[in-house]
């Protein structure tokens, strides 16, 4: 097996409390009251922004500039894919994209992970802490819209990620961290391990923040 596929195994548990998660199954379900929806397309919307900067500075230290070109071109066509979406639902209802108002705690806890991730840890290590957002969304994005039938509210949410051209970009960058991982020094493989494990568990934290209506403290 790749250190991908290996990565991905280890954090089944995470990965089923996901699809068990009442913001999931009722997205999936269609029963998803919309309020919740758009705050957490909102929230989404402010994390792609931190994640396309992590993104950058990876490819950045990348060594090979064949990887650079690589990360590079999946990254931003993934992340302007999501973020053309989020602008068109959101501003079905009025809601500007770009408009004032901050992170909730879990997306701001998220994107900083990842930023620190790009600029302190080993680009090994900062690759293995975004790919859990490709995979997750993937995996969520194929399983939701397998179940689902046509009509479906919230149908252009799940054809951006049920897409198999998402699936596509994801397998390569997982194929980038899996050379990586082959080339790594010691204690790297495990480190990029729990950065893995750790980004997954946010995945799930970011999910839970949308639908318990996370808040700053007014303090």
């Amino acid at each position: 097996m790749t250190w991908s596929d290996d990565a991905w195994e280890s954090v089944q548990p995470t990965y089923a409390q996901i699809l068990e998660h009442p913001f999931v199954q009722h997205l999936q379900a269609g029963t998803l009251a919309r309020d919740i929806f758009l705050r957490y397309l909102l929230d989404d919307a402010r994390y792609l922004s931190g994640y396309a900067r992590a993104l950058a500075m990876i490819a950045g230290r990348l060594p090979d500039t064949a990887d650079v070109a690589l990360l590079s071109r999946s990254a931003a066509g993934a992340v302007e894919a999501e973020r053309a979406m989020h602008a068109t639902l959101l501003g079905a209802h009025g809601i500007d994209i770009d408009g004032p108002g901050e992170p909730s705690p879990t997306c701001r806890l998220y994107t900083s992970s990842l930023i620190a991730a790009a600029a302190a840890e080993p680009v090994e290590v900062a690759l293995a802490a975004v790919l859990p957002c490709f995979r997750v969304y993937a995996e969520v994005g194929a399983a939701i819209g397998a179940a689902t039938a046509p009509g479906h509210p919230y149908s252009a949410w799940i054809a951006t990620y049920s897409d198999p051209e998402f699936s596509v970009i994801t397998g390569e960058v997982e194929a980038l961290a899996d050379r990586l991982a082959k080339r790594a020094g010691a204690g790297v493989p495990e480190r990029m391990d729990t950065a893995y494990g750790q980004s997954t568990r946010l995945e799930w934290m970011f999910w839970d923040s949308a639908w318990r209506g996370e808040r700053w403290p007014d303090v």
